[in-house]
């Protein structure tokens, strides 16, 4: 029977992210990190710099003057912002395909439920930045355990997942589900442990022991961008308790969702190339 550890332990199972991104990673630990230095690791990578370029003077970043260099992106836009930049092109760019999945779609998605929860971060006065890079995260277990189990096992999981729920059908299957696989990818990858503890409860925030204000966000962005549309009243489906939890009214997160169906999402330009 596979384990969670046997999975990570295959190279081929996991996402080949970019030297540069392991390296900001490090920053995470650090309360005042350079910006220089953080500049200069950027430009040591030129497809992340001219990704990170084509974001930072995109509409939705952008200022009255375009960027032409990353020391002008990060003292622009600063740390959080570009790390979380540099975080996303490395994630998209770090597996090619897999079967099964259409990546677009699967970034597509992880984006909206990553703005989401940033958005709704910041009516919480917390640091959305923060929030949101968690979220990157939420879902790289799904394309670990699609590419790194059998395929009789994943189309089992498929056939039960209507039914139970994606992680509670990987638990019957395997014994253990997406976000465990996730949140143990990134303890190896040496993310801060509060992001770790995010993706690990992100599906169901009240089992954590400790409650995770960044897992509870995830949790409402992933329903709020299942939406195809928001009323004045919460769709049946809506985790009221984790939302109660958190002290969000329904009519601020629909507004929120609205808020991004008009403006877009500044991410979605890494998926057109």
């Amino acid at each position: 029977m596979p384990t969670i550890d046997s999975l990570l332990s295959k190279p081929q199972n996991l996402p080949n992210v970019p030297e540069v991104m392991r390296d900001l990673v490090q920053t995470f630990s650090e309360k005042d990190p350079d910006i220089l230095l953080i500049a200069k690791k950027i430009n040591k990578d030129p497809v992340i710099s001219a990704k990170l370029l084509r974001l930072a003077n995109s509409a939705k970043f952008g200022g009255s003057r375009q960027v032409g260099t990353v020391n002008e992106a990060v003292v622009r836009l600063g740390v959080d912002v570009v790390r979380n930049m540099v975080l996303a092109c490395g994630l998209t760019g770090s597996i090619n395909a897999v079967p099964g999945i259409d990546l677009k779609h699967f970034w597509g998605k992880v984006f909206d439920v990553a703005e989401l929860a940033r958005r709704l971060a910041k009516l919480k006065g917390m640091k959305g930045e923060e929030v949101f890079t968690c979220a990157l995260l939420y879902d790289m277990g799904r394309l670990i355990m699609h590419v790194g189990l059998p395929e009789n096992m994943v189309n089992h999981i498929k056939d039960l997942e209507p039914s139970k729920g994606r992680a509670k059908a990987e638990e019957l299957v395997v014994g253990f589900n997406y976000a465990q696989t996730g949140a143990e990818m990134a303890r190896r990858w040496q993310f801060p442990l509060s992001i770790c503890h995010a993706v690990e409860y992100h599906y169901n925030p009240l089992l954590a022991k400790e409650f995770s204000a960044e897992a509870a966000l995830i949790h409402l962005g992933i329903v709020l961008a299942a939406q195809s549309d928001v009323g004045e009243e919460a769709p049946p489906e809506w985790p009221t308790q984790v939302a109660e939890r958190l002290g969000l009214a329904w009519p601020d997160c629909a507004a929120v969702f609205m808020a991004l169906r008009e403006q877009g999402n500044g991410y979605a330009g890494l998926l057109a190339a």
